[in-house]
């Protein structure tokens, strides 16, 4: 299934430069990425994606990481794109590591921030709960839904985050862009296992000391799985790339130039 995707600067993406292709987490899509890949773009060709379920891709039943992964195959093969380099947070970090398993030839490099290939607990259970209690038609203003959410979420930088999945549909009703039913049913694969080989590509993984997705267990399969790993911590939690915006591009920067570009 070819996904929404934005193409950022204007390097084209037949041109000499490898394209970065990035990938989002869990209830984000590719606004989330715009700031730092329009300055990413100024070097190469920048290709945002929303996957399956997320942004204004489609709504599809079914939402699993095999699936992702051949998304991801499509939209690369409808837009001319040979090979890319892989930047993918938290889902999208492990929509990109079964990408480059299955597809090593199609992936220069990878990057992934603060994801491991381990099971997660299923601790979003709580805020998918909080989003389907939500009456969106009994609201007139976004700012209505953020005193509601902030009940059961009262981190303010959580639901702003969530609130950027909100819109107008054609009706003029507030509506969620993520499908959110289906995300919740399928919550279980999306922080489960999955088998994983061993991949040879080089990869760079970005963490949060201050998050429990890396640090420990995650850090050996990470090591385990990936033969030409480089690793570097950065003062923050799981959205590392809201928190220290600075020195993830400093450091994807860098990855990109040991690369050849």
């Amino acid at each position: 299934m070819e996904l929404f995707h934005r193409v950022l600067g204007t390097h084209p993406l037949d041109g000499p430069m490898v394209p970065l292709v990035i990938l989002h987490g869990l209830l984000g899509s590719s606004d989330n990425w715009q700031t730092l890949g329009l300055r990413w773009a100024e070097d190469r060709p920048v290709i945002l994606i929303d996957q399956r379920n997320h942004g204004r891709s489609p709504h599809h039943p079914n939402h699993s990481y095999p699936d992702m992964v051949i998304d991801l195959l499509d939209t690369l093969d409808a837009l001319g794109v040979v090979q890319a380099d892989l930047l993918g947070h938290s889902m999208g970090g492990k929509t990109a590591m079964y990408f480059a398993d299955r597809y090593p030839e199609r992936c220069r490099s990878l990057i992934i921030a603060d994801m491991a290939p381990v099971a997660y607990p299923p601790h979003h259970l709580p805020l998918f709960d909080a989003l389907a209690s939500l009456d969106l038609d009994a609201f007139e203003r976004r700012g209505e839904i953020d005193v509601a959410l902030a009940a059961d979420v009262p981190e303010a930088g959580v639901r702003q985050f969530l609130l950027k999945g909100l819109y107008r549909d054609d009706a003029k009703r507030f509506a969620w862009r993520f499908n959110l039913p289906v995300l919740r049913r399928h919550l279980a694969d999306m922080t489960g296992h999955r088998p994983l080989g061993v991949v040879g590509i080089p990869a760079l993984c970005l963490y949060g000391t201050r998050s429990d997705y890396v640090v420990g267990r995650g850090m050996d399969a990470m090591k385990r799985h990936f033969v030409q790993l480089e690793t570097q911590a950065l003062d923050a939690g799981h959205w590392l790339h809201a928190e220290q915006p600075q020195a993830f591009d400093a450091a994807v920067r860098g990855h990109l130039h040991q690369q050849g570009s």
